[in-house]
């Protein structure tokens, strides 16, 4: 074979993987950063859940307060 033969088996090889391969690390990166938003949405979610625990926890300690004689 000649060498611009070669070349433009290698061209043609090269852009059939390339549109093989793009669809796949398409695909992985939407996977990824759907994992991603997840952990984030739980960690967001515990997080607000802490919050939410303090927020019960002085709204209780306000109408105890607001009930003691002065």
């Amino acid at each position: 074979m000649r060498e611009e033969e070669v070349l433009r088996l290698e061209e043609a090889l090269l852009k059939r993987m390339e549109e093989r391969l793009t669809p796949l690390m398409e695909q992985a990166a939407r996977d990824a950063a759907r994992a991603a938003m997840q952990r984030l949405r739980l960690n967001m979610m515990a997080h607000i859940s802490r919050h939410e625990e303090t927020i019960q926890r002085l709204a209780k300690a306000a109408l105890a307060e607001n009930h003691v004689p002065r």
